[in-house]
């Protein structure tokens, strides 16, 4: 009996520790707000917000504009930005707990917030740095009237928040992530970059190949629909020349790809060698030391401390052995000791060259950014009012030294293999003006971008760069569909980006093919649904009775390849999607509209579209119990710029859900019933347009305007939206956006 009075009375203990752990950790987040007030008073931005919550920014200088942007996406997804900021602080474990614990190690390898001390003045602009003190300064604000919303460790935010989160994602977005975590877990091999969350489609028509004398321009990011990566859809305007419509994701200040009055540009992935592996020959009477040349050197070594969340508040910390060589990284594991060197290494000025891009308005500035170097990868699709397209395969490449096969590890204990610098900016294989009048992006390889012969050539350029020369289905589609058409128009244009079928010569297509045409000869099971498999057209519409039973069949069997993992047995894999189907739909064709699903809240819609189509949706790859499936990536923003004959700028966009990602609010899911039919809505982009269906008017951190006014003055912000008149519509409401809690 004492000891069971024992156990209870430790048991009540616990609980009412961790009881009011809870209560105290889901308390107002102190911080000290003083500083964050008067630095917001500093600066002077309005947002008006469209009939879709979309918000348009203005401000008398870049600041300005800045501190709106980051006041108003706050507004909208705060709990995405305040993740991407930790995730930058390599912190993101105090919230997500033991998954996040690598990424939080991955900032410390690499050495980031060490470059960011040492450089930071020096490497960045004054107009850059004081940007960025504005993004930091709504940021901060918004957390301060919010503070039940705010992440234990995440305010104050700083500038060099944002110059550590583009210094991860920039590399991350060619794959070094991967190669990183691959030697961590014991690898030894060199792999191929790819950044699997990150891809996108972007397509630029010249007036030559245009029905009606425009220019036109595709921007198509595809990236998961929600979270830290997902994108948002804002215009922003400042008096010192930053005019841009466009998106971007949490915790960037700039737009990532957007248009404005003159040009426009896009981004998709893609996946050049930038990086390298080095054997190093360790010490064997020292596992700190390393031979270089002729001398053993010291490996930099210092314990990173990863604080983890285990539950409510509790915490611990894991210590982990960070090294570094000559090289860069250095990585101990059971097979050696490996350094890694990388495009970008140290590089603060990626953040820098995208606010470069933001207010470039011309094809000569807009090369001299990317010449830059300072974007290490990526492909760009630009276009602008004059009819000039292009296509440039950015990256910064490795001048390294000939002798040596760079595909695989190579040797670490001499200074010939260590590479200091890049190729020219020439060494880019580029797509400038071509009579085809198209250009087509779809993380694939640069050497099919438009109609022959007007594509760069592939053995002109190194093998060292490590181009890729395969085709996804959406390069293979996109080529098929504009090379046949002579004169595009506007809806053509727009009906090929909602292409969802599959190439006929598409690894998906001939999977399928083969699986289909096996003899199932006495297996009535098999014999119906290889008949489907037969006769399906390789579409993906939300109506086709044949997509079900191939994507559900041949799906794991990709994913498995994709992989590099051993390839489930098709006849198996079919026999089991069969029985699926049957058991759940009653039949072995429904439609696919039937099992693709669009959800949020209450909403619940059939999608058309599949992965690698033109008509990007990416669902969840285990089926729920009722036998469908939610898109979970995929489409995260389609926009269409247009720059008439006659010289009108006019955009049309979509999202998935709605501008906002707070439960419970207006536009939290407004535009999904568009995305789902594949409509676009036209953003207001003249002042007079804007303030015809604008939904609320915001100053950050100012007073409202008296009672009963009508107008709220706007910061006397310069063109092309000066003299814009604010006099609220009739369905206008001023004020803070009403807000759910994060947690």
């Amino acid at each position: 009996m004492v000891l069971r009075g024992i156990v209870a009375f430790v048991v009540l203990a616990v609980l009412a520790f961790f009881s009011f752990s809870w209560a105290h950790e889901t308390r107002l987040t102190w911080f000290d707000t003083k500083p964050v007030l008067a630095a917001a008073a500093k600066y002077d931005a309005t947002v008006v917000r469209d009939r879709f919550g979309v918000p348009h920014i203005s401000g008398r200088r870049d600041a300005d504009a800045a501190f709106g942007l980051a006041y108003a996406h706050a507004e909208d997804d705060f709990l995405s930005i305040q993740r991407a900021v930790l995730a930058a602080r390599g912190r993101l474990a105090t919230v997500d707990g033991v998954r996040a614990v690598n990424d939080d190690y991955l900032v410390q390898l690499l050495g980031i917030w060490d470059d960011i001390a040492a450089r930071y003045e020096t490497d960045l602009s004054p107009e850059t740095r004081a940007m960025l003190d504005g993004y930091a300064a709504g940021l901060n604000l918004y957390a301060a009237q919010h503070r039940g919303d705010v992440l234990t460790g995440f305010a104050p935010a700083k500038a060099q928040d944002v110059v550590a989160l583009f210094m991860l994602r920039l590399q991350f977005s060619y794959g070094l992530d991967n190669q990183l975590r691959a030697l961590i877990a014991g690898g030894s091999t060199k792999i191929a970059g790819d950044a699997e969350e990150e891809r996108g489609v972007a397509i630029a028509v010249a007036p030559a190949r245009s029905a009606d004398g425009a220019t036109r321009l595709l921007i198509n990011p595809q990236a998961p629909l929600g979270g830290p990566l997902s994108w948002y859809e804002a215009q922003i305007d400042s008096g010192e020349g930053w005019s841009l419509a466009g998106g971007l994701i949490p915790g960037s200040p700039v737009m990532l790809a957007g248009a404005g009055a003159n040009s426009g540009w896009s981004i998709s992935s893609n996946h050049p060698d930038l990086s390298d592996i080095y054997t190093l020959e360790a010490n064997p009477n020292d596992r700190y030391f390393y031979r270089f040349d002729d001398e053993w050197m010291r490996l930099e070594s210092r314990e990173a401390r990863l604080a983890v969340r285990l539950w409510g508040p509790v915490r611990i910390t894991l210590r982990r052995e960070v090294l570094r060589a000559v090289q860069g990284p250095a990585i101990r594991n059971g097979s050696g000791l490996y350094a890694v060197h990388y495009a970008g290494q140290g590089d603060l000025k990626g953040v820098e060259a995208f606010f470069r891009l933001n207010k470039v308005r011309d094809f000569d500035a807009f090369t001299a950014v990317l010449g830059s170097g300072n974007i290490p990868s990526l492909n760009f699709v630009y276009a602008e009012k004059s009819g000039r397209i292009a296509s440039i395969y950015n990256g910064a490449f490795p001048d390294r030294p000939s002798g040596y096969d760079w595909s695989r590890p190579v040797p670490g204990n001499i200074s010939d293999t260590l590479w200091d610098g890049y190729l020219p900016f020439a060494a880019s294989p580029r797509t400038i003006a071509p009579p085809s009048g198209f250009v087509i992006a779809a993380d694939a390889t640069p050497f099919r971008t438009t109609a022959d012969p007007f594509n760069p050539k592939g053995e002109s350029f190194p093998a060292s760069e490590g181009i890729e020369t395969g085709m996804t289905n959406r390069a293979r589609r996109a080529f098929t569909l504009f090379s046949a058409d002579k004169a595009i128009t506007g809806d053509k244009f727009r009906a090929y980006k909602f292409d969802n079928c599959y190439a006929p010569d598409s690894d998906f297509a001939v999977l399928v093919k083969e699986i289909g045409q096996r003899n199932y000869a006495g297996d009535p099971l098999l014999e119906e649904a290889g008949q489907i498999l037969r006769h399906y057209d390789l579409c993906t519409n939300k109506t086709d009775r044949g997509a079900a039973l191939a994507l559900l069949t041949a799906g794991p069997l990709l994913r498995a390849s994709a992989s590099g993992l051993p390839r489930p047995d098709s006849v198996a894999t079919l026999r089991a999607t069969a029985n699926r189907l049957l058991s759940q739909f009653a039949r072995l064709d429904p439609t696919w509209g039937t099992i693709n699903r669009l959800r949020r809240a209450e909403l619940d819609l059939p999608l058309s579209g599949a992965p690698d189509t033109l008509r990007t949706i990416e669902p969840q790859a285990r089926l729920r119990s009722d036998g469908t499936t939610s898109a979970i990536a995929g489409d995260a923003l389609a926009m269409f710029s247009t720059w008439t004959k006659d010289g009108r700028w006019q955009i049309e966009s979509i999202v998935p859900f709605g501008s906002s990602n707070v439960a419970g609010t207006r536009h939290y899911a407004d535009q999904a019933p568009l995305f789902a039919d594949e409509k676009l809505k036209r953003v207001p982009l003249l002042p007079d347009e804007l303030m015809a269906e604008a939904t609320q008017i915001e100053r950050p951190g100012k007073p409202p305007p008296p009672k009963g006014a009508t107008t709220a003055p706007l910061p006397a912000a310069a063109a092309p939206t000066a003299g814009l008149s604010v006099t609220l519509p009739a369905n206008a409401v001023e004020g803070p956006r009403p807000q759910a809690r994060t947690r």
